[in-house]
């Protein structure tokens, strides 16, 4: 994902129906639900992606950095197959992770 992208997501956008910004919030339970929120508040909005940001501080939108790791294992299995599996219709989410500032920043894209 490229570093300007990341950069005009947080600077061109309060949160919005398609866009969530968290420093390292994580619940495995609600993330599965904000994924589908985001997707179809991007559908709504007639945008092709939604996106879950982590690394940037809610308020301000400065990157701030995460601790946030997607690879963690959740009841016995991957994170994002647990995401995948709960998700109905499916969705082809993925996640990345960038360094802006020299802070890690995770970004979760959402079709």
């Amino acid at each position: 994902m490229e570093i300007n992208f990341v950069r005009s997501l947080i600077q061109d956008n309060a949160e919005t129906e398609w866009i969530e910004y968290k420093e390292n919030w994580y619940d495995p339970e609600q993330l599965g639900e904000y994924i589908s929120a985001l997707s179809n508040g991007a559908a709504i909005k007639g945008q092709p992606f939604g996106y879950f940001v982590w690394g940037v501080q809610d308020k301000t939108r400065n990157f701030v950095g995460t601790s946030f790791d997607w690879k963690i294992d959740y009841k016995k299995e991957p994170l994002e197959n647990y995401l995948a599996r709960g998700l109905n219709p499916s969705l082809n989410f993925k996640f990345e992770r960038v360094l802006i500032e020299g802070k890690t920043i995770v970004v979760l894209s959402i079709p």
